[in-house]
């Protein structure tokens, strides 16, 4: 089966944790270090509780895009305008994949 699939197109991510502005016009994705809940006690605890993400521009562009109403057809086709010289919608749909198995993006139900 050939990736992306029509199912995983018509997702719908979701931004699941924090960002904050980074250099320029990107974004900078907050992580914890630890996501369970029930070591919530040894976050805080931590010198440097969270993972910082710093995204290019074509990462920040399929962040911002990622806003719980765009499929991820449609995240595609947002980042292809926005990169037309290097259009490579595989690759935007490889990395929605992986912020997702990253835990940053979520699919809506």
């Amino acid at each position: 089966m050939a990736f992306p699939d029509d199912a995983f197109l018509a997702r719908v991510p979701v931004q699941a944790l924090p960002s904050e502005p980074g250099e320029g016009d990107t974004v900078v994705l907050v992580r914890p270090k630890i996501l369970a809940s029930r070591w919530a006690w040894l976050v805080r605890l931590m010198a440097k509780p969270n993972y910082r993400v710093k995204l290019d521009p074509r990462g920040t562009a399929v962040w911002r895009a990622c806003d719980g109403r765009a499929t991820v057809g449609q995240v595609m086709e947002i980042v292809g305008r926005a990169f037309p010289e290097t259009s490579d919608p595989v690759r935007t749909a490889l990395l929605v994949r992986e912020l997702v198995l990253g835990g940053f993006l979520r699919f809506r139900a």
